[in-house]
């Protein structure tokens, strides 16, 4: 069977179903409308779309330079920035400081913004060391103390943000970004994002679905009692 889970991570699927970013349905049915244009330079056109999802009926706002996007098999690929910015809309057990932040850096990279993109990043994976509280002189070690912290995520990911070169809180100058470049970035902030869903989204879903359990089984048990 042909392995089509990159769906998953697209915005369209086809002109008819999508992936909605705030009630994070998969496959849903959404109605599209164009909402008109504007110039964006002396030379060129941008073209702006809505969806509403059919099932939490909240609206996403697109931009493209293309007259009619839902004509191509890849409706993504004609899209350079979408609002909500990423995908999904980061669940709102992460901390509000670093959701805006990461949120924004995705924004940026959509358009590729690297120079504001890299800004948030570092400030938001500072934000996360100080809410963290992670002990430590400098960055590298900060991270290391994270890592063994919190020994449930899978630790290479922590890795990848110990390797980040030049994160130091003092780099305001775009020439100290050589390496954050967009694939860079896009490493990173999927790595941050996956980390932060680890700490603060995937343990409360374990505890919401225990309670679930306790309540079935507490269901369960009163009817026993009351047979006997």
């Amino acid at each position: 069977m042909e392995d089509k889970s990159f769906l998953n991570k697209k915005y369209f699927i086809d002109e008819e179903v999508y992936n909605c970013p705030f009630c994070n349905r998969r496959n849903v049915i959404y109605k599209r409308r164009f909402m008109g244009e504007f110039d964006w330079s002396e030379y060129k056109t941008c073209y702006i779309y809505t969806a509403v999802c059919s099932s939490c009926k909240k609206i996403s706002m697109h931009l493209s330079f293309e007259s009619d996007i839902f004509e191509h098999v890849d409706i993504d690929s004609k899209i350079f920035y979408s609002r909500p910015t990423s995908f999904f809309v980061m669940d709102k057990r992460i901390p509000t400081i670093i959701r805006e932040l990461v949120t924004e850096a995705d924004g940026c990279l959509k358009m590729n913004f690297l120079t504001g993109a890299s800004a948030c990043m570092r400030k938001a994976i500072y934000e996360f060391t100080i809410i963290e509280e992670a002990k430590g002189e400098d960055y590298e070690t900060k991270i290391k103390f994270l890592k063994s912290k919190h020994q449930s995520v899978d630790s290479t990911l922590f890795d990848i943000l110990v390797a980040i070169k030049d994160m130091t809180s003092d780099k305001i100058h775009e020439q100290s970004w050589d390496e954050w470049d967009s694939d860079n970035l896009n490493l990173i902030i999927e790595t941050l994002k996956t980390i932060l869903h680890e700490i603060y989204v995937l343990p409360k879903k374990k505890e919401e679905k225990l309670r679930e359990v306790q309540q079935l089984r507490e269901k369960v048990q009163k009817k026993k009692s009351k047979a006997s």
